[in-house]
């Protein structure tokens, strides 16, 4: 008789399947924000980042669970390392292509409470006028780096919540 063998799934599939829920939930995020009337690049859009927290923590428990029960900080850095790798770029290239080819709504939202909020500082207008011209050229790019950035460190973090390390790795 042939014994049932153990399917041992890797970090990166977990990770890269979890990334893709996570993307697929700040772009619904996104349109949810967008199409009910608020800016989808303010502060709700941390509602993403809680999302994001809950899925990590989803996509370790499913790691630990099929293995042997037990997850070091770098196996879990490195699931949370791929779901960032996905979900960003899903969440950063979808309402790209959406801004720049369907509706630049949300963009012209964003830059109008940016150019509110300095306004009210009192900025001056040549200020306004570079930081609105730099804004257009490298939102996307910061939007990226900075998601990715944002990742990495909830992945360090969540990681060192979620590891579960077996007796005898402990002892090494």
């Amino acid at each position: 008789m042939e014994e049932p063998t153990q399917v041992t799934v890797s970090k990166r599939s977990i990770g890269a399947m979890f990334g893709l829920y996570s993307g697929i939930a700040s772009v619904v995020i996104f349109f949810v924000l967008h199409f009910l009337g608020n800016n989808p690049f303010g502060n709700a859009r941390f509602i993403g980042t809680v999302v994001t927290i809950v899925l990590m923590v989803l996509a370790h428990k499913k790691f630990k669970d099929s293995g042997d029960g037990f997850m070091s900080f770098g196996e879990g850095f490195e699931i949370g390392f791929w779901m960032v790798l996905v979900s960003t770029t899903i969440s950063t290239l979808i309402p790209y292509l959406y801004v720049t080819y369907v509706d630049y709504a949300p963009m012209t939202m964003f830059l109008d409470d940016q150019l509110f909020q300095m306004q009210e500082k009192g900025t001056p207008d040549e200020t306004i006028e570079m930081a609105q011209t730099w804004t257009k050229k490298l939102f996307w790019v910061f939007a990226g780096i900075g998601g990715l950035i944002g990742g990495v460190v909830i992945s360090l973090l969540v990681s060192i919540f979620t590891q579960k390390r077996s007796a005898a790795s402990e002892f090494n």
